[in-house]
């Protein structure tokens, strides 16, 4: 389940014969002031009643840091990790939920180990908590975007050799590369698909990459070289710190509205091959499931496939 500014997100996720099955999907807009009345019903709604629920954070809502990790056993690394970052917050430590994820196999590499640590205010997440359980749900844990993401794109053929895929909200991108299963690289872009909404694709005879640019608004070339940009710098860095060949593909996930030019632009620019998602990519789907509810699922669809990953 994602509980966004634009209203909730709700995905049910089961197995069939070892495939997992997208059940149920449906997204609900709602203002702040009407959540608690949506999030009851669905809820109370036939598909989901009794179903334990997972949430995730927002954006901007906790911190996320890439850091060496400390030399310590498995049991003390939360707690050496804690007295690591306590600087690097802008609140006081003993106010923060941590966790932590490590980056397996640099040592095998001999590269430093790297982690993940996540960061949230005690009351951040316990305002979602309290949200849920008022409302009558089973919850079982609160993720953040970058783990929901994960479990989509692992589930992707080219995983096997690592993939990069990026989902646009509305002002901000996500972007995240994996590579066997495992995350090694989450980054925040600030462009989303507001910018781009009605960006158009390259006009038949001439030439895509930069000169797409005659077709776009200034403020949609630049989000688009941004995009661009920083996805290149992304593959570079991956390439460059984690030892592991080049990812050569990015999935792009679906925006409420067809953006054309995305596909093309950074096609034509990026040293990788482009491709839209397609849901049928990572799981069954049962449901009807179109553009607009696909966007708007994408992360509470990657949050309910926790639980056949962890």
């Amino acid at each position: 389940m994602h509980l966004s500014d634009r209203g909730i997100a709700v995905a049910a996720v089961r197995y069939q014969d070892e495939q997992p099955v997208l059940s149920y999907c449906e997204f609900a807009p709602a203002t702040n002031a009407e959540r608690p009345q949506v999030l009851a019903r669905l809820l109370a709604q036939a598909p989901l009643a009794g179903m334990r629920v997972s949430t995730l954070l927002n954006i901007g809502e906790f911190d996320l840091q890439l850091i060496e990790a400390p030399d310590v056993t498995p049991g003390e690394l939360r707690a050496a990790v804690r007295w690591r970052i306590k600087d690097r917050l802008d609140f006081p430590l003993d106010e923060a939920v941590l966790d932590v994820f490590p980056i397996p196999g640099q040592q095998e590499r001999g590269r430093p180990p790297m982690a993940y640590v996540v960061a949230a205010r005690q009351t951040q997440v316990k305002r979602y908590i309290d949200a849920l359980e008022t409302a009558g749900a089973d919850l079982c844990c609160v993720d953040i975007p970058e783990l929901a993401q994960r479990n989509l794109a692992i589930r992707l053929t080219e995983d096997a050799r690592g993939v990069a895929m990026l989902s646009l909200g509305p002002d901000a991108a996500l972007l995240t590369l994996t590579c066997g299963g495992v995350l090694y690289l989450a980054r925040e872009i600030d462009v989303g698909y507001r910018v781009l909404e009605g960006a158009a694709p390259a006009q038949e005879g001439k030439a895509g990459g930069l000169r797409l640019a005659e077709s776009l608004a200034p403020d949609q070339q630049r989000g688009l070289e941004t995009l661009v940009l920083e996805v290149q710098r992304s593959l570079d860095y991956f390439e460059s710190h984690f030892g592991l060949a080049p990812i050569g593909h990015l999935v792009i996930a679906p925006t409420p509205m067809p953006i054309p030019a995305m596909l093309d632009y950074m096609g034509a620019n990026l040293g990788a091959v482009v491709r839209q998602l397609e849901l049928a990519d990572i799981l069954d789907v049962e449901p009807t499931t179109d553009r607009t509810l696909q966007a708007e699922s994408l992360l509470a669809i990657g949050v309910a496939l926790r639980g056949l990953e962890a």
